[in-house]
């Protein structure tokens, strides 16, 4: 098949019916995705111009131009100011992950998973959530996280910790988190070990946020995980919890001791 019938292929699911609940400007930016992961557009590529994307599709500019700033955050477009939208030359793969395991069509190897930190923030006394039960300092900090997996879906996480006591995930650049294994940074630059982690997964309604981000439908049923990781038996290095979105591709869940990448 061209790349002309590809793009109307791609481009025609638009016209059809949806009852799915899922913003507009996410359906738009997931057929973008689409578009790219089908060799529509290269990287490097300029993307149409935002006038016509809106004759393309039955969207309005502003949703045209919302869905392009998504993906702007994601990392998947780059966007220069009087030239255009430009697929991004590559995005930043995570070596060995841990947590986010899928296996490939053969089920024998793991398909490639990006990740793209998208806020860092203090978590404020009055805020509240499981991680209390893990991290008891007044100085834990909040990373939040989109992680697209093989470019056929994405995946909303958040990643508590004590930001005195890992310090290079608080004070480096949000950007250079993109594709960064924590585990290997806390084992490498923190030179703290892990030693466990526990997982837990059950299914629940995803909250706004998360839907928001990863573009499923509010209130979307999803595969809830949460990860535990400690050092030793009691001490707790880090909390973090996933939304999975319904998907195809089996999940991982290794039982042993993660390692740093490259040992």
């Amino acid at each position: 098949m061209d790349t002309d019938a590809i793009r109307s292929e791609i481009f025609g699911q638009l016209a059809r019916p949806d009852n799915s609940g899922i913003p507009k400007y996410r359906r738009l930016s997931n057929i973008l995705v689409e578009a790219i992961r089908r060799g529509v557009w290269q990287p490097g590529d300029r993307l149409p111009a935002e006038e016509q994307l809106t004759e393309m599709t039955p969207f309005s500019l502003g949703t045209v131009q919302r869905a392009l700033r998504a993906l702007t955050d994601e990392g998947l477009v780059i966007r220069m100011q009087g030239h255009g939208n430009f697929v991004a030359d590559q995005q930043r793969q995570m070596a060995d992950p841990w947590h986010c395991r899928f296996l490939d069509d053969e089920s024998d190897g793991i398909v490639p998973i990006y990740s793209k930190a998208v806020q860092r923030a203090v978590v404020t006394p009055s805020e509240t959530g499981p991680w209390q039960r893990y991290l008891h300092s007044g100085s834990v900090m909040r990373l939040d996280r989109i992680i697209n997996v093989n470019d056929e879906f994405r995946i909303f996480s958040r990643f508590y910790a004590d930001r005195e006591l890992l310090q290079p995930l608080w004070h480096v650049p949000l950007e250079e988190l993109d594709g960064a294994n924590f585990k290997d940074i806390i084992m490498r630059q923190v030179g703290l070990p892990i030693t466990e982690i526990d997982r837990s997964v059950r299914i629940r309604r995803i909250d706004a946020q998360a839907a928001r981000l990863i573009g499923v439908a509010p209130e979307a049923t999803v595969l809830f995980m949460q990860a535990v990781a400690r050092a030793g038996r009691d001490a707790c290095i880090y909390y973090q919890e996933f939304y999975i979105p319904e998907t195809g591709r089996a999940l991982q869940l290794p039982e042993q001791r993660p390692r740093v990448h490259g040992r």
